[in-house]
């Protein structure tokens, strides 16, 4: 048992939540701050003013800052929050990881490729969306927000370079979201809201939402509310986060792979009027076996009991 956890013990659940998300806030602004301390060591030769005001063109010190930034504002909440609250954080976390867990875990990175076009199609329809004409002008502010992610994206995509590069972006853009985004996801927050309603599936929906909003891109909500909810069940069935994070890199790992093998045609959301009906037919099925199998094996398991 930790000593910290001994002056918290037995805290509400939704107060825990609530100071889960100040965490959130304070770790962001020392990220932000920490990150800064290390422009020097990317600006080589340039003064520190200018330094600051071209960082956003630094394109290896905007790769680090991404990386720290989600290690101090996801991460370290997370790990602080499971110190605070709970007497084996490992147990908490469900961090140990069996080998007949294997299965499970590769069956919910299979899912994640099964629903590729589903996701595809889901994006088209929310991108195509618009709010009330009066609502004109936040709408294009929440688009342009959307639309900077991307930009931020394909800026570390784009850069020219070779292995070193593509294992860099790898780290920043699949190995760093996939862990820091699920300990706080569905580690932290999953958990402590399976114990607030006494309900796992309404925990799922709730993280699945929060995990959605968080990207500040209402045009994309959909898609990752969907991603959200299939790596809340493959945390919940796999008894493992190991199995969401392995799902978490694989989904993004291969934007990373395709876009380094393929070009930026390979990861474009195609437009309205160009999806494939059978392919999203073939899509939905071939996810619902994968689910089906992966559920079945995961009960094998860990004797959960039916959804």
């Amino acid at each position: 048992m930790s000593r910290i956890y001994k002056y918290f013990a037995n805290t509400n659940p939704m107060v825990q939540l609530l100071m889960l998300l100040i965490m959130v806030v304070v770790f962001l602004f020392v990220g932000s701050f920490v990150s800064l301390l290390f422009l020097p060591l990317f600006s080589q030769g340039t003064d520190l003013t200018e330094a600051l005001l071209t960082m956003n063109d630094n394109i290896s010190f905007m790769r680090f800052m991404q990386a720290l930034s989600q290690v101090f504002c996801m991460l370290l909440p997370a790990l602080l929050f499971a110190f605070m609250f709970h007497s084996d954080v490992v147990d908490f976390f469900k961090l140990r990881f069996a080998r007949t867990q294997i299965v499970v875990s590769l069956i919910g990175c299979v899912a994640f490729v099964a629903i590729i076009p589903v996701i595809d199609i889901v994006t088209q329809w929310n991108n195509a969306l618009h709010l009330p004409e009066s609502m004109s002008d936040i709408e294009q502010y929440i688009r342009n927000l959307g639309l900077q992610s991307e930009e931020m994206v394909a800026m570390f995509l784009e850069q020219d370079g070779g292995i070193l590069l593509l294992l860099a972006n790898i780290v920043v853009m699949a190995v760093v979201p996939a862990v820091c985004e699920e300990f706080i996801f569905r580690g932290a927050m999953q958990q402590t809201c399976a114990k607030w309603f006494g309900n796992h599936h309404w925990a799922i929906l709730l993280t699945a939402a929060v995990f959605s909003i968080i990207h500040f891109d209402l045009f994309n909500f959909m898609p990752r509310f969907l991603m959200g909810l299939l790596l809340g069940y493959i945390y919940y069935y796999s008894g493992t986060i190991w199995a969401s994070v392995m799902a978490h890199f694989t989904n993004n790992a291969l934007v990373v792979f395709m876009y380094y093998f393929f070009g930026a045609e390979s990861v474009e959301i195609s437009t309205p009027g160009q999806a494939n009906v059978w392919l999203i037919l073939a899509s939905v099925v071939l996810t619902s076996i994968v689910l089906c199998f992966g559920i079945k094996e995961a009960k094998k398991l860990n004797n959960k009991g039916n959804l």
